[in-house]
């Protein structure tokens, strides 16, 4: 029969005891919980025949069932997850300690039991824990100089969940975390529970910030021909500053520091210390705890020169990969030798006569070891194998220094690896953007070889649209084991706005506007916008559309209605419509063609008698202009909306109506009632100042046109070149520049004429920027500018640009990417102002610049 549980407990002690495990001094909490086991020491005896009076079952000593008792918010799988016994696993006390010694440590439970009960002759493990309460709630105290948001962001402690200590001392780090990246580095935090029901407590994380520690100061010794300035600049640990406060600069970090230790070996190595060494920081805490010395010692040694370099490895000449085209690749001489169809896809220039050569990074013998010149060469073999396809070409430097003689022998090893093909490319995170925008940027396609210059110029065309915030390719193993799959993962940005807003100006007073634009539209790559401006001097509604794929083509299809009434200088209105159809020349897309029509009414509205008569009434007459125009634009900018690298440069001529072909014939060939011709160029540059940084950026825009009538007849005002304006020259006001005349105004013949300006038939503008973000992340951004323009030609055509007659300014701005669309706050001071001009000028705009 089975044996009673009083027996199993009898029999328990007597079995402990022999093993010598009954109470006693030096054992842990855990070992205690497996003592509390009546049943299964019982098993253990009657498998060895202690418990004789029956036969034993044939379950006997395996486990039949386990059952957790006791839990009431942790799953029972959470506990068996842990557990090495199982249903059908045979009876060790061994196994039954350590499951024990888990089931305590997952941090969910005060107190477990394990207690094998006997079942009908099945033995059953019943796991008795004792749950920890739940966190009603979690608290945060002392926290002054961090928000409490941020630091609930870092915490992942939940309400009601199991109180898990674990998780806690997780949490605690958490917050010193936070802190340490702020600066307080002598945070303490400290933790307590509180019993505020049954089952509940309220856990309390008290923060003791202290002061903000800054690295004052970072000593750089032993450097005697690096300068610490050219290493400081490698850095992640930086002196605080004069501001401190306003940047991460002076923030200490033990892993930044330990980090540093091997970027300094780097640049010293880039400097041709090739036995350069770093010893380990130094670091000091000032007496009053609030700042940070870092002292680092280097030993440079001598500095190595190249005496040799040569390429060995894997060649395939029928391809072109040659040890002799290799060594070109190596001194510079040659990047790439490709096919003149590849040439142009990957670089968007047509091929030269004989092999496409670029200067490049170069290792040449007698030239100074330099390591970042080294890992450049190994790009340029790597992309040379690349693009025929080797994309797991591997190249490795391989540098023998002489220390006696300071020179350093390299070769460079070449393993081609084998041909691989592109199998399925995949697009994720394009939501709304439609595939197809996608698939026309990537200059690859499915089943052709891998060609890695044309993977990396696909992302640079994917990231200047200014679609996506992130554009991410990678190229995981396909089906086949020739296969790469192409995998492009993009995240969307805001690429639309809408505003509705109010606003004031010196020179138009208050504005109501109204702007709607969308840089993705429908997610088919359209550019749509419409803009409503009513102010007292401007009356102005306009639409748009662009289509830079028309049906899927190479075509572009353009759109643009507009009415404008404006009154800076005269009461003049615009009113009419534009259609561009335009075609790319290029593989890259980078360079359109565009045959553009537009028709629009254009004159003044009201006009007093004294000017209407002004050059026998043609300078102000109105009519309906009717012209056909070609453009052509070839746009390099790394980003589409807001660039910071490249250039955009345009060149545009235009016919009005037609042309006089003798004294009494003028042919007309559009219509209308004006005739003339119209040239303008212009080009936008973007560099950033510091390389491979776009937070200090030049900015050039210069504007250059003529207008000439072909009928000889006057210029009307309506078509004439005018500047000034945040727009055009700033520091001036709206269209105050330019040819004037003087004219009568009023029929007093006491009073005196007016300055009345015409316009001119040529112009030159030019604005000059340098633009830096003040905050990053909410789009603010900071501009100082220089600009140059006017107009030129008198009334009756004559006059050319000329340098002198630039009118000069300078003034800085803001500039806010704001949800409603591009804000621009700009204060001008024109430089020699003439009588009547304003001596500065504070105006604002909707809108981008360039």
């Amino acid at each position: 029969m089975p044996m009673g549980r009083r027996g199993a407990s009898r029999q328990r002690d007597i079995l402990m005891r022999a093993r010598g495990w009954m109470h006693g001094g030096g054992r842990d909490r855990h070992a205690a919980m497996f003592y509390r086991l009546p049943a299964l020491l019982t098993a253990c005896l009657a498998l060895s025949g202690v418990a004789h009076a029956a036969p034993p079952a044939p379950a006997q000593g395996i486990v039949a069932q386990i059952e957790i008792d006791g839990n009431r918010r942790i799953e029972d799988a959470t506990v068996l997850s842990v557990m090495r016994l199982h249903a059908g696993s045979a009876l060790d006390a061994t196994v039954a300690r350590s499951d024990v010694k888990a089931i305590y440590g997952t941090g969910f439970f005060n107190d477990v039991q394990l207690d094998l009960q006997d079942r009908d002759g099945k033995q059953v493990l019943v796991v008795h824990v004792d749950e920890k309460p739940a966190v009603a709630d979690v608290r945060l105290e002392g926290n002054k100089k961090v928000d409490e948001e941020d630091i609930r962001e870092v915490l992942d402690i939940r309400t009601f969940a199991v109180l898990n200590d674990a998780d806690v001392k997780k949490n605690v780090e958490h917050i010193r975390d936070l802190y340490v990246e702020k600066g307080y580095f002598l945070v303490d935090v400290q933790t307590e529970v509180q019993v505020v029901g049954v089952d509940q407590v309220e856990l309390v994380f008290h923060i003791e910030e202290n002061r903000k520690v800054l690295v004052q100061r970072v000593d750089i010794t032993g450097n005697e021909n690096v300068p610490s300035s050219r290493i400081k600049r490698f850095m992640k640990t930086k002196e605080g500053g004069a501001v401190p406060w306003l940047t991460s600069r002076g923030t200490f970090k033990r892993e930044d520091l330990d980090m540093d230790t091997e970027t300094i070996r780097y640049v010293l190595l880039d400097e041709g210390f090739v036995d350069a060494s770093v010893d380990a920081p130094k670091v000091y805490l000032s007496p009053d705890k609030r700042f940070i010395y870092v002292a680092i010692h280097v030993n440079e040694g001598p500095r190595y020169e190249v005496s040799g370099v040569d390429v060995v490895g894997d060649f395939v000449p029928e391809e072109g990969l040659t040890h002799a085209v290799a060594t070109e690749v190596v001194n510079g001489a040659l990047v790439m030798d490709i096919q003149e169809q590849q040439w142009r896809e990957a670089t968007g220039r047509k091929l030269r006569r004989g092999p496409a050569r670029e200067r490049a990074a170069a290792v040449k013998v007698g030239d100074t070891f330099k390591l970042t010149t080294l890992q450049a060469v190994v790009q340029n073999l790597t992309d040379l194998y690349g693009d025929k396809g080797y994309a797991f070409a591997n190249v490795v430097p391989l540098p023998y220094p002489n220390p006696e003689t300071k020179q350093v022998e390299i070769q460079f090893q070449v393993d081609k690896g084998d041909k691989v093909r592109l199998g399925r490319i995949e697009i994720t995170g394009n939501d709304p953007t439609l595939d197809k925008v996608v698939r026309r940027e990537i200059l690859v396609n499915e089943g052709e070889l891998y060609r890695g210059s044309l993977i990396r110029a696909s992302r640079a065309r994917l990231q200047r649209l200014g679609y996506f915030d992130k554009v991410d390719i990678s190229t995981p193993r396909g089906d086949a084991p020739d296969e790469l799959d192409l995998k492009v993962k993009v995240s969307e940005q805001p690429t639309g706005s809408f505003s509705a807003g109010l606003g004031y100006s010196n020179l138009e007073r208050i504005t109501l506007t109204g702007n709607i634009s969308k840089n993705n539209f429908l997610g088919l790559g359209y550019t749509m916008s419409g803009a409503v401006n009513w102010s007292k001097l401007r009356r102005q509604w306009n639409a748009s559309l662009f289509d830079p794929y028309f049906l899927d083509s190479r075509w572009t299809l353009k759109l643009d209605g507009y009415n404008i009434t404006q009154k800076y200088q005269l009461d003049e209105f615009q009113r009419g419509a534009t259609i561009a159809i335009g075609r790319y020349l290029d593989q890259r897309d980078d360079t359109r063609l565009t045959l553009e029509y537009t028709l629009e009414n254009v004159g003044l509205t009201s006009l007093d008698p004294f000017k209407s008569h002004i050059l026998g009434g043609d300078l102000y007459r109105n009519g309906l202009t009717s012209s056909l125009g070609v453009n052509l634009n070839v746009d390099k900018r790394n980003n589409r909306i807001q660039a910071t690298k490249g250039f955009f440069a345009s060149a545009s001529v235009k016919l009005a109506g037609g042309f006089r072909t003798s004294p009494d014939t003028v042919v007309s060939v559009f219509g209308g009632d004006f005739n003339f011709v119209e040239a303008k160029g212009n080009l936008r540059f973007y560099q950033p100042l510091i390389p491979n940084r776009d937070w200090l950026v030049f900015r050039l825009n210069s504007t250059m046109g003529g207008i000439w009538t072909t009928d000889g007849s006057v210029l009307p005002y309506i078509h004439r070149f005018r500047a000034g304006g945040i727009n055009s020259v700033r520091g001036y006001d709206w269209f105050s520049l330019g040819p004037s005349l003087r004219s009568p105004s009023t029929d007093d013949p006491a009073a005196g004429d007016s300055r009345l300006v015409v316009g001119g038939t040529e112009t030159w503008i030019n604005n000059l920027e340098i633009q830096s973000p003040i905050v990053k992340s909410a789009g603010i951004a900071g501009v100082v500018f220089f600009d140059a323009g006017n107009a030129f030609g008198d009334p009756w055509g004559q006059g050319h640009i000329s340098p002198a007659g630039l009118r000069l300014a300078y003034g800085a701005g803001i500039r806010w990417q704001s949800p409603m669309g591009p804000l621009r706050f700009e204060y001008g001071i024109p430089i020699n102002p003439v009588e009547g001009e304003r001596k500065s000028v504070f105006d604002f705009s909707i809108g981008s610049f360039f």
